[in-house]
Parts: structure tokens; sequence; C-alpha cells
């Protein structure tokens, strides 16, 4: 949280600098007392700081209590807070409480709050979770993933549960109240260039602190992700055969998730690709691994 925060207050201090610094200099020329020179450049500089910290943590605390809302409406998940009583056509009436179910079992186990549960229409087996703390925690299963043998869906919800549990998602969570609008944008822009990226790029080039900022504190995330996950989902679920074969279909099917774009990348278990995220965060070599850590687990290597 700390180290969002910093990267959003230095993005907006360095924007309001230049600012800052003329404001202050008209005032020096109608009498004021900020000086000239390097005086003028410290207290431009100070105030900009100021500004900055104050923007970064008014948009962070924002931005981290819509973050689930805000997710969950991105992926068009079912169903959400307010949201009609009456489920899309394409998901099955009794498929969220079927999660449901589920996860309760599950998080007793597991000594947590029970996260709520949500649907999203997507062939591609993938869920999604995200939640500041296990009380507020959502696991989001795609219809896809519901077509799983049995066991092997209550092993891939266990390995969620496990996350929350460990509060892994409240970190991957943090990470994307800090750094979604600004790769959003980002990705708006540069990633279908078109006629209207024109008018977004001066925007977009402005945030460049906030998408590398992002992407370093996305790394981190990923690095921790699976550290005690998958122990911990093989304990809950004590079948980690299941858990095997449920990740290993998930690597083998071509399809990715319609949803799934560059901000909210790092909230689904298999990581939707794009050409930076391999080249930068090497995102097709976490699954893979994953999978073979898991398979020794279950002597299935």
């Amino acid at each position: 949280a700390a180290a969002g925060v910093a990267v959003l207050a230095f993005t907006a201090a360095v924007l309001v600098f230049p600012v800052t610094w003329f404001v202050l200099w008209l005032f020096g020329l109608a009498g004021g007392s900020f000086g000239t020179g390097r005086g003028l450049l410290v207290w431009s500089g100070v105030i900009a700081a100021a500004i900055g910290v104050a923007f970064g943590v008014g948009i962070f605390a924002r931005s981290l209590a819509r973050a689930e809302r805000h997710a969950l409406e991105h992926v068009r998940a079912w169903p959400l807070p307010g949201a009609s009583p009456s489920p899309p056509v394409s998901i099955p009436p009794d498929a969220p409480s079927r999660v449901q179910r589920i996860v309760d079992s599950i998080a007793i186990a597991a000594g947590v709050l029970p996260p709520r549960t949500a649907v999203v229409v997507d062939d591609a087996p993938n869920c999604l979770t995200v939640g500041r703390k296990p009380a507020r925690a959502w696991i989001v299963v795609t219809t896809g993933l519901l077509a799983l043998p049995p066991r092997e869906l209550e092993a891939i919800v266990a390995y969620e549960v496990g996350r929350v549990a460990e509060l892994d998602v409240s970190l991957d969570t943090v990470v994307y109240a800090c750094t979604a609008r600004g790769i959003e944008l980002w990705a708006l822009t540069f990633g279908d260039f078109d006629d209207a990226s024109l008018l977004t790029a001066p925007l977009a080039v402005l945030v460049t602190p906030v998408v590398l900022g992002g992407l370093l504190l996305r790394g981190i995330a990923l690095r921790n992700r699976t550290r005690l996950s998958d122990g911990l989902a093989v304990r809950y679920c004590r079948d980690p055969v299941a858990l095997a074969h449920a990740l290993r279909r998930l690597l083998d099917d071509p399809a990715e998730v319609r949803r799934g774009n560059p901000a909210n990348a790092h909230l689904w278990l298999e990581y939707p690709h794009t050409r930076a995220s391999r080249f930068f965060l090497r995102t097709h070599r976490i699954l893979p691994r994953r999978v073979e850590r898991v398979e020794r687990l279950a002597r299935l290597r």
C-alpha cells in the first residue's frame, strides 16, 4: 500500500511541479517572499510533494474502497449487490448457490469467513478473486470452470480460499487499487491504436510512472502468489490429484477470458497474457511451474 501511494504521489507531484513553480514565480513578481532561483525550486518542490501525497492517499483510499465492486462490474459477474434477482439466461440458475456451498464448506476448514461468490459467462475455465480482507472477498468463477468435474472444481475453489486465508488476495487487491486506472488508460490508448488514441495519448504518457510502478508492484504480487497457496489448497481439498488435473486442464485449454485485461489480469487464476506481460513479467511461466509443483505433490511425476 505504501509503495502504491508513493507511486501515485510521485506521479502527481511531477505533474503539479511546473504549475506550482509558475504560480510561486508570479507570486514573487507581485512581492511575495518565496525567493528566486534555488529557493523558488525548493518551495515549489515542497508544495508539489504535499499536493502529491494528498492526491495519492485520496485516490488510493477511494480506489481501494471500490476495488471489489469495480472488478466485479468490469467482468460482468452475477450476482452483484443491488443486481436483478434473476440470473442472466446464460447462467444456470443453481450455479451461484452451488459454488457458494463449496466455498462455505472449504472456508470452515480454512478457519475464515466464507467469501461471497459470483459467476461470469465465459467458456474459458478460469476464476477471479478479489477482496481487501476475507469478509469482503469475492470468488468469481466462469461458466467454463463450472463444467469441470466436481472434485476438480472443489480443488480450484480450495486454492482460491487458501489465497483468501493467507491474505494473498489482499495484496492483489491493493495492487489493483493502485494501478488499475492507469493501466486501463494505457491499454486503451496503446492496445489498439486508433483515432481516439490521439486524444488519450497525452494523458496516457503523463501516467507512465503509474504504469511502470504498477508493473513492479504486480511482479512482486505474482512472485509471492503461489508460495503457500498450493500446499494450502492440497490441505483443504485433500485431493492433490484433483488439483493437479484441474490446473492441467486450465493450462491446456487454449481459450482466454474475454473480460480479462491488463488492469485485472493478476486477479485471475490463469493470467490473461499479453505480449508485454510475457516479456516483462514472464507470466506465461507461472501456471506451468505451478502445475509441475502440484503434480510432484500428487506423485504424478
